[in-house]
């Protein structure tokens, strides 16, 4: 006793060394016995059942499902933004409201409405949407709506005369001067041709140097401060057009075959035309136009294949 209590360690240790093997021994033992119980190659037998059609299918499309998972639809099927799994779709905030662009009846852009700027896949959070042109083409979304074309197409475009600019309208004095009636009967007429040349004329008759003969003659007068004034009509044609112009006695007449200056915007350039002159401006040179009228104020164009008409307002602004 005295010799254990002394060397307490070591006793401890080979009570623990001793417990070790018993345990070493026992596993195996065990392990001996459970291998020997497990059954030879020649004992097993092979399941020869099969799977069914049906459960065959089910794998095939589960094993599909695994390789191409099904991936969240952004898109609903009118290809509207509905956000996705973890994002809603974007809500815009103008002034103190929350705007749903897909559902508000309220544009963000007006006058372009929501819906078209969400089928063009356009950004309407963007300030400056209705100024942009994603197709190059010269013309903005704003351009592009108003003419119901595709603004991601460039084959796509509204009329290239919309980008025409009426800058100046040049107007000169008619070559002949209705001077009077000298015998009083209205059978000869005294015409001055380019201001400068006269001639006396009577009715039917051609003017020389001129392509104008006369066709009528309508004596009028008016009052004048009390005084009677001789406002007398005599009417003459061109031989060539047929086109007939009205001259007042005394009194210059613009000359009807009036001029305007452009500016195309699409290509920086400034041209000038002649009433009823057909045109085609750059770039697009297949599509020809035509001055049909033209005043001070005012200019119309004709799409000389569709007959569509335009109105161009002359500009305040001077073209560059």
């Amino acid at each position: 006793m005295d010799w254990a209590k002394k060397n307490y360690d070591t006793v401890v240790l080979g009570v623990c060394t001793a417990l070790f093997v018993f345990n070493a021994a026992f596993v195996y033992f065990e392990s001996s016995d459970f291998i020997s119980s497990l059954p030879t190659a020649s004992e097993i037998t092979t399941n020869k059942s099969e799977a069914t059609p049906a459960e065959t299918t089910a794998i095939e499309a589960a094993m599909g499902i695994t390789e191409k998972p099904v991936l969240w639809n952004e898109k609903s099927a009118s290809n509207e933004e509905r956000g996705n799994l973890f994002v809603s779709r974007l809500f815009i905030l103008k002034g103190d409201k929350l705007i749903d662009p897909i559902e508000s009846q309220e544009n963000l852009h007006p006058p372009i409405p929501n819906d078209w700027l969400i089928k063009y896949g356009l950004n309407f959070a963007d300030a400056t949407i209705k100024d942009q042109d994603p197709d190059r083409d010269g013309f903005t979304n704003l351009e592009e709506w108003d003419a119901k074309t595709d603004p991601k197409d460039k084959a796509s475009t509204p009329p290239k005369s919309t980008k025409l600019r009426f800058i100046k309208f040049e107007q000169k004095p008619f070559m002949l001067v209705f001077k009077g009636n000298p015998d009083g009967e209205g059978q000869e007429f005294q015409i001055n041709a380019n201001n400068a040349r006269t001639q006396f004329k009577k009715l039917k008759e051609t003017i020389d140097g001129a392509p104008y003969k006369i066709i009528a003659y309508v004596k009028k007068e008016a009052e004048k401060n009390g005084v009677p004034v001789d406002v007398s009509e005599l009417t003459v044609e061109n031989t060539e057009t047929q086109a007939s112009i009205v001259l007042v006695v005394k009194k210059e007449t613009n000359d009807p075959t009036s001029f305007g200056e452009f500016f195309n915007v699409l290509t920086n350039e400034k041209f000038r035309l002649q009433k009823g002159e057909v045109f085609t401006i750059k770039p697009d040179l297949n599509t020809k136009l035509k001055l049909i009228d033209i005043s001070s104020t005012e200019a119309k164009i004709q799409d000389v294949a569709t007959g569509k008409t335009s109105t161009l307002s002359k500009s305040s602004s001077p073209a560059p």
